[in-house]
Parts: structure tokens; sequence; C-alpha cells
């Protein structure tokens, strides 16, 4: 006859000694195979190398989640706003950039942060024709840099000097070329207003030599010969210098045809 007793007795015995077999391993197993948050960081870097950027997104966006206070959740922030920035998505990369400023201020990678920001939205900024809305993030931005940064990052307030001409100028273009578009329409009050707004706003951009240069032409086209000879000696006073030989012999030839009338 089966004693069933002893058979529950053994078979409570073997389950005990499988369970505690199973707590151990599974404990060393735990040990081992969870890295540590530099080992995650590393191989985040290596997806980063690889320009893996998916990958390397999501490993450094877990270390500024869950450690953001790690010895690396600095960098890890930085390397994941630059693998957003290589891969095209630049308004996040911008918050990436912008949470390294914010979160760590006095980390040395904060001046290049805060570069890429601006960086970040110049790479959104569009034809001079188009809504200039990221142009003048990144022209803000790039100002903030050289505010804060300008006397220890050289090399990048040239660069961040440079953008800042260049959205500037861009800017520029963009009044001049509504300006043009209103005097084909014959709009010639608005489109001398445009021009004048181009020099005041934007003086120091080619875009405002070329607008002085239209205003004394569109003038001289309306037969208002006083506006006209205004108009090509302010260019001389404070563009001639700059203008291009194209521009000067436009100059000229106005002048010339100012005198004879």
């Amino acid at each position: 006859m089966i004693n069933l007793k002893k058979i529950f007795s053994l078979f409570t015995v073997l389950l005990a000694g499988s369970t505690f077999l199973l707590s151990c391993g599974g404990s060393k197993v735990s040990q081992t195979s969870i890295p540590t948050v530099e080992q995650r960081f590393e191989l985040g870097k290596a997806a980063y190398d690889k320009e893996d950027w998916l990958e390397a997104i999501r490993i450094f966006d877990e270390i500024r989640l869950q450690a953001p206070t790690s010895s690396v959740a600095t960098e890890a922030t930085f390397l994941e706003g630059m693998s957003r920035y290589k891969s095209g998505t630049y308004i996040s990369a911008a918050v990436d950039f912008r949470s390294v400023r914010r979160n760590y201020p006095s980390s040395p990678i904060a001046p290049r942060a805060q570069f890429m920001v601006a960086e970040s939205y110049y790479m959104l900024s569009p034809q001079p024709l188009l809504d200039q809305q990221y142009s003048g993030y990144a022209l803000i931005e790039y100002q903030n840099f050289l505010r804060d940064y300008s006397s220890t990052e050289k090399n990048l307030a040239d660069s961040a000097q440079m953008r800042i001409a260049e959205i500037r100028n861009k800017f520029g273009m963009k009044y001049l070329m509504g300006a043009e578009l209103y005097l084909k329409l014959s709009y010639y009050k608005a489109a001398i207003q445009g021009f004048n707004r181009v020099v005041d706003s934007y003086y120091d951009t080619p875009a405002a030599i070329e607008a002085q240069l239209r205003i004394a032409e569109v003038q001289y086209g309306r037969k208002k010969f006083r506006d006209a000879q205004d108009a090509i000696q302010v260019f001389e006073d404070k563009f001639f210098k700059d203008a291009t030989p194209s521009q000067r012999n436009r100059a000229h030839s106005i002048k010339q045809s100012v005198s004879m009338n």
C-alpha cells in the first residue's frame, strides 16, 4: 500500500531544495546581467560611434531619466542631443541641449550645449522669403551664447558671430524681397518703407546696401530727383565702401542722371 504521507513529505523537501537553488542561481544572474550606469553609457557611446542614432538615443535617454545625478548624466544628455541632431530631429535636439545648460550649468559641456541649441534652430532656418520663426530662435540663442561664453569659447564665438551675420542678412533679404514685391504691384510708398526698414534695422548686411540703392532707383523712376539724390548721398556715405562694383556703377549712373535734371 502506497504511503501518501511519505510521498508528500519527500515532494516537499525536493520542492524546497529546488526553490533554494533557483533563488541562489537567479540572484547570481541578476548581479551579473544588469549593467551599471557607466556600462550602459559605454554601450550608448558604442551605438553613437556606429551612427545607430535610435539605439544611442534610447540608452542615453534611460540614463538621463533614471540616473540624472550620476557621473555620466551630463555627457549622456549632451550625446542624446547630438544623436537627435545628427538624425535630423532638430527641435528635440534643442530640448536636450537646453537641458544640459539648465540642469548642469557649471559643466564644461554647458557652453557647447548652448551653442548647439542655436545650431539646432539654425538647421530649421528656411529660405529668406519664408517664415523666419526658427531663424529668430537661432539668433537669440547665438546671442545668449556670446553673452555668456564668448570669452571662454573663442572658436565657437567666431562661429556664432558668422551665423548671426548670416541670419541678419537673411532677415534683411526677406524684407528686401517683400519691398520688391510691393514695387511690382506699384505700391511705391509701401516699397520705399520696406527698403527703409532694411536699411534701418539691418544696416550691417549686404541687403541694406542693395535696399539703399533701390530707394534711389525707385525715387528716380518716380521723377523725385531730389529724393533720389539724397538716397545716393546716403549710399555713398554709408555703403559705398562695401558695395559691389556693379552697385557702384548703378549708383554712379543714377547720380549722373539726377545731375542732368
